[in-house]
Formats: C-alpha cells, sequence, structure tokens
C-alpha cells in the first residue's frame, strides 16, 4: 500500500512501510507528520522557487536523519555541503538509502526522478514536460516536442506504481500534450496531475479531453491541499 499526500503545486509526499518519499517541497503547505522509525527523503527535482528553496533543510529538526537528494542545478558552497544532501545528474542512477534512482533531463530545469523502493516504482517529472508556448517561434516548439519525445521514450514500456506529471493550465490548449504522450509510451497504475497553479477543474477537463480517451481510467482528481489517498493492489 502507498499513501500519497497532495502538499501544493507540485509537491507530493508518498508513504510506504519503511520510507517517505517528499518531492518537490518549497515551504507551502502542510507535511505529513514525522513518521516515527521511517526513513525520510527529500527530493527536489531543480532549483525553480515552486520546486525549491533552502529553507526545507533546516526540517531535519523535524525528521531527524532525512536525506535531501537534489538536482545539481541547487548550488552549495562547500562550506554547506552535508553528508546528507546529495546532488544528483540527469541520466545517471543513484543509490542512496533505501532508495534505486534513476534520473531523467528535464526540457525545462533539472531532472525527473524514477525512484525504486520496497518493490514500488515511482515517477515524479518535475518540469519535464512537453511545454508548447503560443508566442515562441515555430522551431523552438518543435525542438521543445522533440526532446521531451526523447527524453519520455527513454522509458518507453516502463510500468509505474504512481506517478506525477504536469499539466499546466498556462500552455493553454497544449495543457495535456505532455501527459498523453508520457501516457502512450508507459503504464502507471496511478496518476497524478500537477504543476496545475490551483486551477484543480483541469483534472476534470483532462478526463473529457477527446484526445485522452482511454488514458485517463488511473487518474486521480485533485481538488485541494491536504488531499489524500490510500492506494491498494
Amino acid at each position: 500500500m502507498l499513501h500519497v499526500l497532495f502538499i501544493c503545486h507540485s509537491s507530493f509526499a508518498v508513504e510506504l512501510d519503511r520510507s517517505v518519499l517528499i518531492f518537490d517541497y518549497y515551504g507551502e503547505g502542510t507535511l505529513p507528520p514525522a513518521p516515527g522509525d521511517k526513513d525520510v527523503y527529500f527530493l527536489n527535482t531543480h532549483r525553480h522557487p515552486d520546486h525549491f528553496k533552502r529553507e526545507i533543510l533546516a526540517l531535519r529538526e523535524r525528521y531527524p536523519g532525512a536525506r535531501y537528494i537534489l538536482s545539481r542545478d541547487i548550488c552549495f558552497r562547500k562550506e554547506e555541503r552535508r553528508e546528507w544532501i546529495y546532488s544528483v545528474k540527469p541520466r545517471e542512477t543513484y543509490e542512496i538509502g533505501g532508495l534505486r534512482i534513476r534520473t531523467l533531463r528535464s526540457t525545462d530545469m533539472g531532472v525527473a526522478f524514477l525512484v525504486e523502493t520496497e518493490g514500488r516504482r515511482i515517477y515524479h517529472a518535475g518540469d519535464l514536460n512537453w511545454w508548447h508556448w503560443e508566442g515562441e517561434d515555430k522551431a523552438w516548439n518543435n525542438n521543445m516536442a522533440a526532446n521531451y519525445k526523447n527524453e519520455v521514450d527513454r522509458i518507453k514500456g516502463q510500468h509505474f506504481d504512481a506517478a506525477f506529471v504536469p499539466v499546466d493550465p498556462r500552455l493553454g490548449d497544449a495543457y495535456y500534450w505532455g501527459m498523453k504522450y508520457f501516457l502512450e509510451q508507459t503504464e502507471a497504475d496511478h496518476v497524478f496531475p500537477m504543476h496545475l497553479w490551483g486551477k484543480y477543474e483541469l483534472c476534470e477537463k483532462l478526463e473529457r479531453q477527446p484526445e485522452m480517451a482511454g488514458l485517463t481510467a488511473h487518474c486521480h482528481r485533485l481538488a485541494r491541499e491536504g488531499q489524500e489517498w490510500e492506494l491498494c493492489w
């Protein structure tokens, strides 16, 4: 069983039997209570302020022994470095504590995380998305499409127990393109739209989108911060 807590924006906590994974927490929203004897990992995909703030390092007082797994674009001076802070690069594989982590290269900044632990596989995209912006020239948007597809193709055919994928309202009619391609190339038992900027109605719109027919059966609707799910198989 997985317990999933939607903290805010792109931040989720995933609790397993022996560990808690906290993705892209940046100081807003309600964190889960200290989990006693479970290992706690903060995983931050990049330095944008809606995905990371340095203040979260102080949370180690609340979660003793917590490890921080941070994209390498989150920089530290030599005197700030600690043995419990791990810097990760795109397209690498790491063994940290009880986690096996593979990273992808974001189409914006930083990494996406593929985490294997306790027999489960979890995907958090960060800002790896098909960013199609009106106003950008055709060549830029075509290059973005190619880069996104190339990165997702690296995990083509893989299965995830839970996947957290951007659905951004600022993209207009292209809001669902990244989610659609991801779901066409992979398998996921539970899918959570994120990066919604509070536009939770987009989850229902996604399910009604004709181009998403047959792809949204495993999608969960976000409705509010603090929302929780118990995922069973």
